[in-house]
């Protein structure tokens, strides 16, 4: 049976502008923009169809067309949270590209996972990790969801936060993905000083000697490294 190809976004401080423009550079074909955890709607200009608590026969039609479809169920605060297995299932038969964000950061540009994070769906074809350097010398405290996490980082929240941590922040979201590292891409986002991208450079380095594909990014500026990922 075809099915489409699943795209997950993990990490902090860019998931949602991975997402959404990941989408747009597929809208000629049929796109299923979702999660597995929650996430805000994503409304029309930015996709064609919203469709929330949709039953089958109108997400496939939705789906039947090119275009971004955009789809979840009700949840609290606006969001929306996980199809039904059932659904997403049928969705992913009638799609092209399934692009789903895989955990959540409260906003904050860094994260650690809890046992129950990320949420990878099975035949996933590839995690893009998002992590934003405007952690860089903040408090742990003020820059990294789930830091208590660490015993070690739970004892001096307002430690700084250097390239180190950085690192350890994407090599905990790549272990807890389960996907193999040649299935995976780490993007430094938030590469937006002279400073920033200089720190990214050890980063980057230790990255590539692990055989994990690594590149600084501006995704609020500029998207294309996301069309090499996806082409």
């Amino acid at each position: 049976m075809r099915s489409a190809k699943k795209i997950a976004i993990l990490g902090a401080g860019g998931k949602t502008t991975a997402l959404t423009a990941l989408a747009q550079q597929h809208r000629a074909a049929r796109v299923l923009l979702t999660t597995t955890t929650h996430i805000l709607p994503v409304h029309p200009p930015v996709c064609d169809r919203l469709c929330i608590d949709p039953d089958a026969q109108t997400l496939l039609e939705a789906l039947s067309q090119p275009g971004i479809t955009c789809a979840g169920m009700k949840a609290q605060a606006g969001k929306l949270s996980a199809l039904p297995p059932d659904l997403l299932a049928q969705a992913c038969a009638c799609c092209d590209w399934l692009f789903y964000e895989a955990d959540g950061a409260k906003h904050l540009p860094l994260k650690l996972h809890a046992p129950h994070e990320p949420v990878i769906l099975p035949d996933t074809t590839h995690g893009i990790i998002v992590a934003g350097l405007s952690a860089l010398g903040k408090p742990l405290a003020q820059a990294v969801h789930r830091y208590t996490l660490r015993p070690d980082w739970a004892q001096t929240p307002m430690r700084l936060v250097d390239a180190d941590i950085v690192l350890n922040c994407v090599l905990d979201a790549v272990q807890c993905s389960g996907l193999p590292t040649t299935q995976l891409t780490v993007l430094l986002n938030q590469a937006d000083t002279p400073a920033q991208v200089q720190a990214a450079q050890p980063i980057l380095a230790a990255l590539h000697a692990q055989g994990i594909a690594a590149y600084p990014a501006q995704l609020a500026k500029n998207c294309d490294v996301l069309t090499a990922i996806c082409p």
